[in-house]
């Protein structure tokens, strides 16, 4: 007779390594609803016919209320005016970060600990406190808006694009994680340049630089938003409406006696595509660089 009999049935374990996944995934779903639930409110708003309940189901879309709210009043200046000062505020972030964050990584230098610590600290300074003193700076700046050589008698850069960009040229955070990139590369590489005659710039530009391609496509969509986005200084800086930026724009809907919400949203659902497209275009480094700087 066969001992098979005898044996232990074997039992089928269910497989529970689909728990954490299921779990996670919900999770998201709920998080992105969040986020997604506000968002398609903007929208249902946006579409709103003129007259009819805001929030509520409308009778028919308007998709004409984009076009409205887009040329009503000077707001193409507006537009031009954001688009300037963010492209020239994101160009020079840029350059500025990647030499700082070089030149602190890469070149011996006195005091560059203390740098980093004064970088570390100034991460957690709010912006607001900065209003003031940079208020001051740029309106005492010496030979512009009228001011002589001591930056007395004028208003300096009050009042123009330049002194918009002011606060988005130099970033701390942009700095830093310029800084944590280049010093994760070998110095190998600068050393054999060196020995093939190569000067400091060209190193800097055609060795390291190429090598840090993700690091500069986050700090580059942290700065074109920052400036993109900014409210509180133009709104301090500027008096002429010419002068106007796409977020100082959107006042024009608030009336007196009421606001024109379908237009309002509108027009914000219109300013948010540049920078969703600028995200969309080096999405592949955003998300290769903000990997590495986890990791490291």
């Amino acid at each position: 007779m066969s001992n098979d009999a005898n044996l232990p049935v074997p039992v089928l374990l269910k497989d529970t390594s689909e728990r954490p996944s299921v779990f996670f995934q919900a999770l998201a779903l709920l998080v992105t609803a969040l986020y997604a639930v506000p968002m398609l409110y903007v929208v249902l708003v946006a579409l709103t016919p003129d007259g009819e309940w805001v929030g509520a189901w409308p009778s028919h879309f308007e998709f004409s209320n984009f076009s409205r709210a887009f040329f009503s009043s000077n707001f193409v200046r507006f537009f031009f005016n954001s688009a300037i000062v963010a492209v020239a505020c994101t160009i020079l972030q840029v350059l500025l970060s990647c030499a700082a964050g070089y030149a602190l990584a890469m070149l011996p230098m006195h005091g560059r600990n203390l740098m980093m610590l004064l970088l570390v600290a100034l991460l957690v300074v709010p912006p607001e406190v900065s209003i003031v003193p940079l208020f001051v700076m740029v309106s005492h700046v010496p030979l512009a808006g009228g001011n002589d050589i001591l930056g007395m008698g004028g208003q300096g850069l009050m009042n123009t694009l330049p002194g918009i960009m002011v606060p988005h040229i130099v970033s701390a955070l942009a700095i830093f994680l310029m800084r944590q990139f280049y010093i994760s590369l070998p110095e190998e590489l600068g050393d054999a340049a060196r020995m093939d005659g190569a000067g400091e710039f060209r190193i800097f530009f055609e060795v390291y630089t190429p090598l840090v391609k993700p690091a500069v496509a986050v700090v580059g969509v942290f700065a074109f938003q920052s400036a993109w986005n900014d409210f509180i200084w133009p709104l301090v800086t500027t008096s002429s409406n010419d002068l106007r930026t796409l977020q100082l724009g959107l006042t024009v809907f608030f009336q007196e006696n009421s606001t024109q919400w379908n237009l309002l949203m509108a027009a914000v659902l219109t300013i948010s595509v540049p920078i969703l497209m600028l995200f969309l275009l080096i999405q592949r480094y955003f998300q290769t660089g903000a990997l590495s700087g986890a990791i490291k």
